[in-house]
């Protein structure tokens, strides 16, 4: 009897398992391109009395450092599942906005100038975000950040200081929440 429940437990240790967050299912695993990517972590973002989104970050090796996190050129996947029943994308934009801001210096924001202008105009002809939308923001080491909606390409951003900004806005050190840095990084 013990032997088959080792190998039980062996074999359910062994499978993949998705988290599930107010409702939302965060696969353990996913694909970007040619890269296995593993969940590294999930959070949601509440706003007062809002959850906005479920939150899952993918490495191709799990970190328990943020800082790792960010010095990682591999690939790796942030993906947003959107709660909320509709909002406008620019509610989005503008926390993502807040985020990087706080966690960068001017000089630092001088030089993502230009590719914020253009994440801005790419993320702002989406309009609106729905309840179970999923946007993606992925690192691509050869080809930079390609932000999805529901699976549609909107656009790449070249230079991985551009991701590092948008991974910063979770994990930086001045994160939109402490309890979701500690989420997705256990920083």
């Amino acid at each position: 009897m013990k032997k088959l429940l080792v190998i039980l437990l062996l074999c359910m240790s062994t499978q993949a398992l998705a988290v599930e967050l107010e409702g939302i299912k965060v696969e353990d695993k996913v694909q970007v391109n040619n890269a296995a990517l593993t969940l590294n972590g999930a959070g949601v973002r509440n706003i007062v009395f809002f959850k906005m989104y479920v939150i899952g970050l993918y490495l191709a090796e799990k970190q328990q450092s943020a800082d790792a996190i960010l010095a990682d050129a591999k690939p790796k996947r942030i993906a947003l599942h959107v709660l909320v029943g509709e909002a406008g994308a620019e509610r989005f934009l503008s926390g993502f906005r807040k985020g990087i801001e706080k966690n960068h210096s001017e000089a630092q924001l001088a030089a993502l100038r230009e590719r914020m202008t253009a994440f801005e105009q790419m993320f702002g002809a989406i309009k609106t975000v729905k309840r179970n939308d999923v946007i993606a923001f992925d690192w691509l080491p050869a080809e930079g950040s390609r932000i999805s909606l529901n699976g549609t390409e909107l656009g790449r951003i070249a230079g991985d200081d551009f991701y590092r900004a948008l991974l910063s806005i979770w994990i930086g050190g001045k994160p939109v929440t402490n309890d979701l840095k500690k989420a997705l990084s256990d920083s």
